[in-house]
């Protein structure tokens, strides 16, 4: 018989600490890139449903078939909007009625602007940034964070339901361009993902009431 110091130091093993054996997860943007790549992970170590939200039904399907498990599930979602986000939200309570994890990871890299260039002068920066199409900056916002917060505040009652075996998470996927100083990734990516991490930050400290936690991950470049 093992003994109870056994016992509880198996407990602290790696596949007991961070085991999805058995989790329903949300990956928006789970059909291609990093979401892909978290999906396969997850099914990969047990998760028992992971629910893909995206714009495409077909990259949807090809990704889901892609991992060879009737785990994943395709649910055609566009972040940006909160009827398709309730929706999906529906789907997944009637379905199942809990969520372990919701991994807020969809995202664009908008666009790229103008660096100062030491023989460019005030006006040709600014008339270069100008240029850049209002709408096209701040849907870069739309995507990479304010849809991070109504994903989150979507699930967040299935959350509450899924603390039974273990707590509940949200997870964003951020970018370590939200911390460089320097446009590298384009203005709006790095100024929309500096508070994509701050919202996380929030979300921290807010619903661990509900014993919810909420993490942000930022990757660097992706090769």
């Amino acid at each position: 018989m093992a003994s109870s110091q056994e016992n509880s130091t198996s407990k602290l093993g790696a596949g007991n600490l961070f085991s999805v054996d058995g989790l329903v997860a949300v990956v928006t943007g789970g059909g291609t890139g990093i979401g892909l790549m978290i999906t396969k992970a997850l099914v990969e170590n047990g998760a028992s449903k992971v629910y893909i939200l995206g714009r495409r039904l077909a990259v949807l399907e090809e990704a889901a078939k892609s991992t060879g498990s009737s785990a994943v599930i395709p649910l055609v979602c566009d972040v940006t909007s909160q009827t398709d986000l309730a929706a999906a939200a529906s789907k997944v309570h009637s379905e199942v009625g809990y969520v372990n994890l919701v991994v807020c990871n969809s995202g664009i890299g908008g666009p790229y602007g103008i660096r100062p260039r030491p023989d460019m002068s005030l006006d040709e920066y600014v008339s270069a940034n100008l240029a850049v199409d209002f709408d096209d900056y701040t849907n870069t916002f739309a995507i990479n964070t304010t849809a991070v917060w109504y994903t989150a505040m979507s699930f967040l009652k299935l959350l509450e339901k899924g603390n039974v075996e273990q707590k509940s998470q949200v997870v964003a996927m951020s970018s370590i361009g939200g911390f460089n100083k320097q446009n590298t990734g384009g203005y709006a990516y790095g100024q929309s993902k500096a508070a994509c991490t701050h919202l996380i930050k929030q979300l921290s400290v807010a619903l661990p009431q509900w014993d919810i936690r909420a993490n942000v991950i930022c990757p660097g470049r992706e090769s």
